[in-house]
């Protein structure tokens, strides 16, 4: 008997109009929408469980993240590498230039020198000027594969072209942390905190001049009272640098 009245409503059902039939749906939906919410939260949750435990185990998951978080730290040291490049050909505009950024692995301000390990960069030669936060620091004393010694202008063996008060000298290194020029002619009137800055050498390793630091005394010189000797202080702290850019003049193609 039940069975008879089943086949007679699906009969109705199938002969009765669309919109009925429609609206029927939507009652139904309405009525066991409970329910049926219930049974897809259980249906959701039962995949994410299938997916973080039985699709992928969790051992491959976590070196598969520790890949991504290495490929990340990657990505953003060489973007900050790319930035430092980008503000010096930036701040620069020296034709026929190019830069080798360096890490400097220690500084050893007592002996006037840096190390510095670079990555890629071709055309390094002994003598080239290097900077360090945007001022020069000293020259390339010599290098291997993927290291190189910076001798600071502040080192006693350095001897750099340096001008102060418009007038081109021979600066050379304290091993104090200082340098010094010597015998500047008085009616240039040299005083302290005038800038001094590093002059194009006869390697031509420089297009323009650059500051190198700052009079810290101005002394009357043993020679003669109408001379006075200088001394300079850098105007950054090598101890403290985290980097250098090696200056390539001239770079081959």
């Amino acid at each position: 008997m039940l069975f008879t009245w089943l086949m007679l409503g699906g009969f109705i059902l199938l002969l009765a109009p669309q919109n009925l039939t429609g609206k029927l749906q939507l009652g139904f939906v309405h009525v066991f929408r409970w329910p049926l919410s219930i049974g897809g939260d259980f249906a959701l949750t039962a995949n994410t469980n299938q997916t973080l435990e039985d699709v992928v185990p969790r051992r491959e998951y976590d070196k598969l993240q520790n890949h991504c978080d290495n490929l990340e730290e990657l990505l953003r040291a060489q973007r900050e590498k790319f930035e430092r490049l980008y503000g010096l050909y930036n701040t620069y505009k020296w034709e026929g230039v190019n830069y080798i950024v360096a890490d400097v692995i220690t500084a050893n301000r007592a002996r006037g020198e840096l190390t510095v390990a670079y990555g890629k960069g071709t055309g390094m030669v002994k003598g080239q000027y290097v900077l360090g936060d945007n001022s020069i620091i000293g020259t390339i004393s010599d290098f291997s594969a993927g290291t190189a010694h910076v001798k600071l202008f502040t080192d006693p063996t350095c001897r750099m072209p340096a001008s102060v008060g418009g007038v081109e000298r021979l600066m050379q290194g304290n091993g104090d942390n200082s340098a010094k020029i010597l015998q500047l002619d008085k009616a240039h009137k040299v005083k302290i905190g005038d800038k001094v800055f590093a002059s194009n050498n006869q390697a031509k390793f420089l297009d323009a001049p650059m500051i190198v630091g700052t009079v810290a005394q101005v002394k009357t010189s043993r020679e003669s009272p109408l001379l006075v000797d200088v001394t300079v202080k850098p105007v950054c702290d090598f101890e403290k640098l985290e980097n250098v850019a090696i200056i390539i003049m001239n770079p081959r193609k």
